[in-house]
């Protein structure tokens, strides 16, 4: 997800420690032995009021004889027009189930049936406060746009609302023929029905969260752009946009064999993106990415592609193997901004992704800041929407950067392909992932992801050096200078260079473990100057004595 207006160059911030998910979290958004398999979702859209109708099956499995389940659902308050009114709750069979609608909820009672699917069928209208934006284009044309991150699916969907709870979906829209509707997975049909309407059936075949489970309605123009691996490639976009936001969108063909090419498979029916009218710059709806409409350039542009790329991206990290729990955010932001990069680096070269580093290096010193006890994973947020943040994104990607160096490509790539293959269509922590990440590079790296998840900050670095004519030995003498008072396992490597400035050596791998440290490196003759982290693969801010 990229929010509104932003592409990975540019990040705009909206807005203790913990090192596993605290219990609370989950117990307050999931309910433990319930499992939902598919939802098959339908909605009625009108032209005269925003108000929508919508019926929903849903099929689900109880791990124990409970009789009670509950699905979210913002209800309709007494002081608002907006929010949802259940209307009746029937069972498979077509018998009534006995219903309350409390603390924008759905409880149902149900008869015992441990281990065996259940379907139930809510009925129930309203009108949307979040979760399906209805509004105007910039075109003055009126839009229906699914913007369910976090959990804003529930104002106007019937689910459990969190990440852990995937399944399968479909979406029956009813709607004014004047619309193409837009939604996950495989287009069945459409079907003309009477007085100008038209039904539009799509069905997504993979488990999702419900953070990606969305439609889109609008005056569309299509481009069949080409096909990937038998994955179809489209572009939908607004008519009077259509010829600019087809060139834009071109680049999604590349982008999608990267990354099959790197990671693996691709699970979704088809990749369409799509221009839209939400919140966000760009939301990795499963098969379908939303664009913001105001990302519109018509030519060649790395930004764009780099948005394009992030968003592609998420459909391997955050949809298909998608974070335990919005503490775990970075699994599907940090990653989405590190392969944006990567795949910079792949089309533009290492300094396009070295300019994005240190685009992104600069943010989170600018956050850190702000909020100088913020960590990576994140437990103790109320507030969901603040975890959209350098630590989720710019850091989370930085932590990959930094991986990749102290394992090597080989085992980073091997690892990054296990662990996709491994949590494909599931949920993962990021002690999943560092278990991975142990068994393909043989290394432990517990260390690694402590200090870098779930402490704050990063090294500030104080360093000089100097040149011992004797011994024949450079000195270099760093300090970690960062307030937290917290230390970090630093990993330097030096560039010595003469007089003209070019490199003629550089140190072996050095290990920072202390607050003050004295490195001697043998060297025959007094250096021009001293370069550290020439390759720019630690975050850190590093400041030389004298400089």
């Amino acid at each position: 997800m990229k929010e509104k207006g932003l592409l990975i160059a540019l990040f705009v911030l909206i807005i203790s420690t913990a090192q596993c998910q605290q219990p609370g979290n989950l117990a307050r958004y999931t309910q433990p032995g319930v499992d939902v398999l598919n939802y098959a979702f339908s909605l009625t859209l009108s032209d005269s009021t925003n108000q929508i109708k919508g019926e929903t099956t849903i099929r689900f499995t109880r791990a124990d004889d409970r009789q009670t389940v509950w699905f979210d659902l913002i209800a309709s308050k007494v002081d608002s027009t907006q929010g949802m009114k259940v209307r009746s709750v029937s069972l498979a069979d077509g018998k009534a189930a006995p219903f309350n609608q409390r603390n924008d909820r759905v409880f149902i009672n149900l008869p015992p049936a441990p281990n065996q699917p259940t379907e139930v069928v809510i009925r129930y209208d309203g009108t949307p406060a979040r979760g399906l934006i209805i509004s105007r284009n910039k075109f003055g044309e009126r839009t229906f746009f699914g913007d369910n991150w976090p959990n804003n699916a529930r104002n106007y969907l019937p689910v459990v609302d969190h990440p852990s709870d995937k399944a399968t979906c479909s979406f029956s829209v009813n709607a004014p023929a004047t619309y193409r509707v837009i939604a996950n997975g495989k287009l069945l049909n459409e079907s003309n029905l009477p007085n100008g309407r038209k039904l539009t059936r799509w069905q997504e075949n993979t488990p999702i969260p419900t953070k990606v489970m969305v439609i889109g309605a609008a005056q569309f123009a299509v481009e069949e752009v080409g096909s990937v691996s038998g994955v179809p490639v489209q572009s939908w976009l607004y008519p009077n946009d259509s010829q600019k936001g087809f060139i834009d969108y071109r680049p999604a063909k590349e982008i999608l064999q990267y990354f099959i090419d790197k990671i693996g498979p691709y699970s979704y029916e088809k990749l369409a993106n799509v221009e839209s009218t939400t919140v966000f710059g760009g939301m990795e709806n499963a098969s379908c990415i939303f664009y913001n409409e105001k990302v519109i350039v018509g030519h060649k542009d790395s930004d764009v592609e780099a948005l394009l790329a992030h968003e592609i991206a998420h459909q391997w990290f955050g949809n298909s193997a998608t974070e335990s729990d919005w503490s775990q955010l970075w699994l599907s932001e940090g990653f989405a901004t590190y392969f944006s990069g990567l795949y910079l680096e792949h089309a533009y070269g290492k300094d396009t992704l070295n300019a994005v580093l240190n685009q992104n290096k600069g943010q989170i010193f600018r956050y850190s800041a702000l909020k100088p006890k913020g960590t990576i994973v994140d437990s103790t947020t109320t507030n969901l929407m603040d975890l959209l943040n350098p630590n989720s994104y710019q850091k989370g990607g930085w932590v990959l950067h930094m991986l990749r160096n102290e394992i090597g490509d080989e085992a980073f790539w091997k690892g990054i392909r296990a662990y996709y293959a491994t949590y494909r269509n599931r949920n993962a922590q990021s002690s999943d992932f560092q278990a991975v990440m142990e068994t393909a590079s043989g290394k432990k790296l517990g260390q690694f992801f402590q200090q870098w998840l779930y402490q704050p900050g990063y090294p500030e670095l104080v360093w000089g050096s100097s040149y011992d004519a004797t011994k024949k030995s450079l000195v270099i003498d760093v300090r970690q200078a960062q307030r937290s008072g917290a230390l970090f396992v630093v990993p330097l490597t030096f560039s010595i260079r003469g007089s003209n400035g070019r490199e003629i050596t550089r140190t072996a791998r050095l290990t920072m473990t202390e607050q003050t440290q004295t490195f001697t490196v043998p060297l025959a003759t007094k250096p021009g100057s001293v370069a550290i982290d020439p390759d720019n693969t630690v975050l850190m801010h590093a400041t030389e004595m004298g400089k």
